[in-house]
């Protein structure tokens, strides 16, 4: 369906979340469903190999949350996330993605906290071998851009940023869906955990 000159689109993330946290000693690790996303977009082929992607996404918050735990895969509150893609594909060669994000924060009624909202960016560079396996690099660039609030109250000088960097892999197969695995290692880090991030992601189309 063609809607403003784009592929009209919908789509679903249900993430499946090992996270381990230590803190002063104290350490707690969980295994389990989190924070699932979806939303609208629209879909443009500029060229053969210039694609772009402009929607809006919802995350709900799913995941299980206790305010007396070291872990919370989930967020326990909704988030309402502008978000525009770019990407420059050639299965024998250079491939380029982007993806840009703006982060509207709800507040967590359990903590009466509302994070700040947020600007964000992942990005992978990498070359195409032509077999439908590209090989390379990616991230995110992180950077918060309003401040917090408890019940009501700013808090001030408490705005995070990050940056990451990893190996990627990434196949393409000639139906439609791929896989890609790759290791994030995050830098740089103000105002929130740090450490490294593994991420197997498989899309397919209906």
């Amino acid at each position: 369906q063609k809607v403003l000159g784009g592929s009209l689109a919908f789509h679903a993330i249900a993430p499946l979340v090992e996270l381990k946290v230590s803190l002063d000693g104290a350490s707690q690790r969980k295994r389990e469903l989190g924070d699932i996303t979806f939303g609208p977009g629209l879909g443009y082929h500029y060229s053969e190999k210039m694609h772009a992607a402009y929607g809006i996404d919802f995350f709900a918050p799913t995941g299980r949350f206790d305010r007396d735990d070291l872990v919370n895969i989930g967020r326990n509150y909704w988030t309402v996330q502008p978000v525009a893609a770019f990407s420059y594909v050639d299965p024998d060669g250079l491939n380029i993605d982007i993806k840009t994000m703006y982060d509207f924060n709800l507040r967590n009624r359990a903590t009466d906290y509302r994070s700040g909202q947020e600007l964000h960016a992942d990005y992978a560079i990498g070359w195409g071998l032509r077999n439908g396996w590209v090989l390379g690099v990616g991230g995110y660039v992180y950077r918060q851009t309003t401040d917090d609030d408890v019940r009501g109250e700013r808090v001030e000088d408490n705005k995070g940023r990050a940056f990451a960097i990893g190996p990627s892999i990434k196949y393409s197969s000639q139906q439609g869906w791929f896989v890609t695995a790759k290791w994030q290692q995050e830098r740089a880090v103000r105002n929130r955990a740090e450490g490294d991030a593994y991420w197997l992601k498989l899309v397919f189309p209906f």
